[in-house]
């Protein structure tokens, strides 16, 4: 029997006392001492093969205790497990069980009860048994809430018999009605709770209950399990290690503390198994076998030791001129050999001044020295030297992505599973990591197309502005850190993987083909998802609609490693799996402005195993 709730189904169980459900129990039929409601739904994650994690949360006003309930039937006429659990202020009144001892490959019905008042029923599955042939995975990313309606949680709840769905991050996004999304929200009224930025521990408690009471998001925890993953919205934009874009100290509070409050309420809030004793929230890395046909890698880009993202206007390196100062009444210009042989002390390096008409580069020492103090004469520029940028900043090893330790536990990983002749290694990762320059949009986009939407946005004009540098389109994905990614491309490399990345973060649906070196050898896939509801990148260019065309047609023509990219829709991908291939359906709602909405598919792609660590090339189905 496939059990598939829709966002009716979520709803059913909120028909009597304002969302408590009043129906004939076994086993719990004393009236608790306060009233119980269980206004979040239900949800299940983190599945092993004989384990899966339960969850709910109390509406309630004291602790109280639960009991809950696994069966093999929706109807509970053959319970398997059952048990009772504390819903504690401490924990914000959410309940999550590790109910072990089940069959590996099963699906299982389950639910918690108080007095008469019963949850949601959800429905949850174990990891795929030995024998398994196929598995079905739903992949999905970043759902602001204020964007747009749950459209694609509410098609993804209709999917029938999901082994799981691989929620990549920003599940919620902390920000305030000011913020990211803000105007959208106010719009559609999904404004976010509490109306401020999130920040204490309070705050992201309120956020996540406030997403977690829409009946489609409800639908799909109560469809199939959830395996999860941060990215940096569940803290703040852009988090690294140290800090964070949309994190001030001196008016936030020290970042650790702000970091370790959104966690609690992450592992809170999510059915999924805390750290262990003596690990760090923020180091999460976990793998889950699935049957013998695949292991999923889950690995954190975040928190545990990203380095700062690097800034195109900060960081940037320009072109510069050495100067011979031994005299200083008359400096002298020397080519960069020359420098070379002369001690440091004897040398000044400036920036180089570059005349905008003719590029003629101005060298005069008195001039490149005043304007290097009172700024440029009109008419002239410094000039980046990318190669340098390229080698010096991205390049440099010293910025990290994954940390020394995540680096020798994702390659451990990917060796066992090859030892045990596993079919597919799949990774489950946030950001894009195939290389992706920037086309030169500033060529591509005919000025009657762009221009419009250039013309009032000064972020959007200099984005678009900086394309011309074809420089990598996102300094916080793999391609910012590129020691990392070649670090890792060895590790697939050694350990002979047949590797398949699964991506969110982006907004877009895209299929890619990695290559160790820019043109070389195929070291893997990545299959992009597009976002719940997030708005796109390109959405900002797109007073004209034909920016989604050019845009497409021209990363297809320009970017080696895309094979497929969608820049406009909302949804998720359907991954297949079998031992001999997987395909990928990119799954699309027509809109997440409202209700009314249209589902499609985009595309499907498929790829195979030529051998251990080589994939055929990515093909429509």
């Amino acid at each position: 029997m496939s059990f598939r709730p829709t966002r009716r189904d979520a709803l059913k169980g909120f028909a009597f006392t304002g969302g408590a459900a009043l129906i004939g129990t076994s086993g719990c039929s004393e009236t608790p001492a306060v009233p119980v409601e269980f206004l979040h739904g239900v949800a299940s994650g983190d599945p092993e093969a004989t384990a899966v994690i339960i969850w709910t949360r109390a509406t309630t006003t004291a602790e109280v205790s639960l009991l809950w309930q696994v069966a093999k039937d929706e109807g509970f006429d053959e319970i398997v497990s059952e048990g009772e659990a504390p819903a504690k202020p401490s924990s914000d009144y959410t309940v999550k069980v590790d109910v072990r001892g089940l069959e590996p490959g099963k699906s299982y019905f389950y639910r918690f009860l108080s007095g008469e008042t019963v949850s949601p029923v959800g429905r949850t599955r174990t990891l795929a048994a030995k024998d398994a042939t196929k598995l079905r995975l739903g992949v999905i990313s970043c759902s602001h809430y204020g964007f747009g309606f749950y459209n694609v949680y509410r098609e993804l709840a209709k999917e029938p018999d999901l082994d799981a769905i691989v929620h990549l991050g920003d599940y919620i996004y902390e920000y305030g009605p000011d913020g990211y999304g803000g105007p959208e929200a106010k719009e559609i009224g999904r404004e976010q709770e509490p109306p401020h930025e999130i920040v204490t521990l309070e705050d992201y408690r309120t956020r996540f209950s406030q997403y977690r009471r829409d009946a489609d998001l409800q639908a799909a925890h109560a469809a199939a399990p959830f395996i999860t993953i941060w990215d940096d919205h569940e803290t703040a934009n852009n988090s690294w290690a140290g800090g964070a874009q949309n994190h001030q100290p001196d008016t936030e509070g020290k970042w650790e503390t702000r970091r370790d409050a959104a966690l609690r309420a992450y592992f809170e809030w999510m059915p999924m198994r805390d750290p262990g004793p003596g690990e760090a929230f923020y180091r999460l890395h976990r793998t889950y076998e699935m049957g013998e046909i695949a292991t999923l890698h889950l690995i954190e880009t975040r928190l545990a030791a990203r380095g700062d993202e690097v800034s195109y206007e900060d960081d940037m390196v320009y072109f510069e001129t050495a100067y011979d100062v031994s005299d200083p009444q008359t400096p002298v210009p020397l080519s960069a050999e020359a420098a070379a042989s002369l001690p440091a002390s004897q040398i000044e390096w400036l920036k180089t001044p570059w005349r905008e008409s003719d590029g003629t580069a101005m060298t005069d020492y008195g001039t490149v020295r005043k304007w290097a103090d009172t700024g440029l004469a009109e008419g002239y520029a410094y000039k980046p030297d990318l190669a340098r940028f390229r080698e010096e900043v991205l390049g440099n090893p010293e910025r990290k992505l994954l940390g020394d330790e995540q680096m020798d536990w994702i390659a451990g990983e990917l060796k066992t599973s090859r030892a045990k002749n596993v079919p597919w290694q799949v990774l489950g990762n946030q950001v894009i990591m195939a290389r992706m320059d920037a086309p030169d949009y500033t060529v591509a986009f005919p000025p009657e197309v762009i221009e419009p939407a250039i013309r009032d946005n000064e972020y959007t004009r200099r984005w678009v502005e900086r394309t011309k540098l074809r420089l990598p389109i996102n300094p916080g994905a793999w391609d910012g850190y590129p020691a990392s990614r070649q670090r890792f491309y060895e590790a697939v490399r050694e350990a002979e993987a047949n590797l398949v990345v699964l991506t969110g973060d982006s907004h877009q649906f895209w299929a890619n083909d990695l290559r160790e070196t820019p043109g070389g050898k195929r070291i893997g896939v990545e299959f992009g998802t597009s976002s719940v509801s997030s708005k796109g990148g390109y959405d900002y260019l797109a007073a004209d609609p034909r920016v989604y065309d050019i845009a497409e047609e021209t990363l297809l023509r320009d970017v080696p490693e895309i094979v497929y990219c969608e820049t406009r829709h909302r949804g998720f991908i359907l991954l297949e799996i079998t031992a001999e291939a997987i395909e990928a359906d990119y799954r699309a709602v027509s809109t997440v402005r409202s209700r009314d909405y249209t589902p499609s598919s985009l595309k499907r792609l498929r790829v195979t195993r030529e051998g251990p660590g080589e994939l055929s090339k990515l093909v429509p189905v």
